[in-house]
């Protein structure tokens, strides 16, 4: 699952999630509660790669 760096646009808290795809826009700020976020491109993002029982390797990307 990637994992999805936010700026808050309320209060301005930067922080990851890991969520899917198509649980992108359910995310609110951990910090106030805001839905109101930015997504921040070009940050460095983990991903999990192996089977569903936890076992599997990590790799950062990033870009910039």
């Amino acid at each position: 699952m990637p994992t999805y760096v936010f700026r808050c646009q309320s209060c301005g808290e930067e922080f990851d999630v890991r969520v899917s795809y198509s649980e992108k826009s359910e995310v609110v700020c951990p910090q106030c509660g805001s839905a109101s976020l930015k997504e921040l491109f070009g940050r460095y993002r983990t991903f999990t790669v192996g089977s569903s029982d936890g076992g599997g390797a990590s790799c950062s990307t990033g870009f910039g």
